[in-house]
């Protein structure tokens, strides 16, 4: 193990996940949950609607940092959606939502998140290496990071569930931040904020542009856990844009690996 900084990946890399809240009939099951709190929507209306507030709040806060890739707080859209329904009541379960504390609608954010979340996985469990690894690494004296797109309201449940959060010297959440993946710039907070030097450093992914490609134009190292089955060629090409995106200074060092499972990472 030749790296002295493991940043890691989270989702399709060390947590097995897929969700869908594209059906109708997911809706159907979160409509009646809104409903409860005083927010009325038919299901179809209700998916439509918050699609569409997504799309608003992701132009607006790509507009405000500057960025291609932004990622708003999804806690946010939560919260629109149960204030601006297009029939709304006052009579749902904590009473009339638009008199609610700050406190009363983050706390019922962080409950109606849960619910949705919960709804919408299909199959979410670790891989099976997963922990191995981390504690191969720690026994090892090495630093582990996490680098994640993700919405902390789904995300920090989801790590203390599965018992991760633990292994990690620091957590760098995309809605956190404002930005996700392949944004540059979300990888440089965290190497900067622990003075992490980039030549000592690797990012550990299944995504290749979001990872392997964004870890190079950052002059970081990178191993591509192929767990989506990126074939010879796509990988060849992700690896020739990363040494290509990364610093000039650096471009002749940046080392790009593939390991077929996570325990490989280990005699990288």
């Amino acid at each position: 193990m030749r790296y002295a900084n493991y940043i890691f990946d989270l989702y399709a890399t060390l947590i097995d996940i897929h969700t869908d809240q594209a059906p109708i009939d997911f809706w159907r099951r979160i409509a009646p949950i809104l409903d409860a709190y005083g927010a009325v929507y038919e299901p179809g209306e209700l998916r439509t609607r918050y699609r569409q507030l997504i799309h608003e709040h992701e132009v607006r806060l790509a507009a405000e940092l500057g960025t291609e890739f932004p990622e708003i707080e999804l806690g946010d859209v939560f919260k629109e959606l149960l204030l601006s329904a297009p029939v709304s009541r006052n009579d749902g379960i904590w009473g009339d939502p638009s008199e609610w504390s700050g406190e009363v609608l983050d706390r019922w954010c962080s409950s109606f998140a849960y619910a949705f979340r919960v709804i919408s996985r299909i199959k979410f469990k670790l891989y099976p290496d997963t922990i191995a690894l981390l504690e191969e690494l720690r026994r090892e004296g090495k630093h582990v990071y996490l680098l994640s797109n993700a919405q902390s309201l789904f995300t920090r449940p989801e790590m203390d569930e599965l018992g991760l959060a633990q292994y990690f010297e620091d957590i760098f959440i995309s809605s956190e931040f404002g930005m996700k993946k392949p944004e540059p710039r979300f990888m440089q907070e965290l190497l900067v904020k622990h003075q992490l030097d980039p030549a000592e450093s690797v990012m550990i992914g299944n995504e290749m542009r979001s990872d392997i490609v964004m870890a190079g134009s950052c002059g970081v190292n990178a191993i591509l856990v192929n767990h989506d089955a990126y074939r010879g060629v796509v990988i060849a090409a992700g690896f020739e844009e990363a040494r290509e995106a990364a610093p000039c200074d650096r471009r002749a060092e940046i080392s790009l690996d593939v390991c077929p499972d996570l325990l490989s990472v280990l005699y990288v």
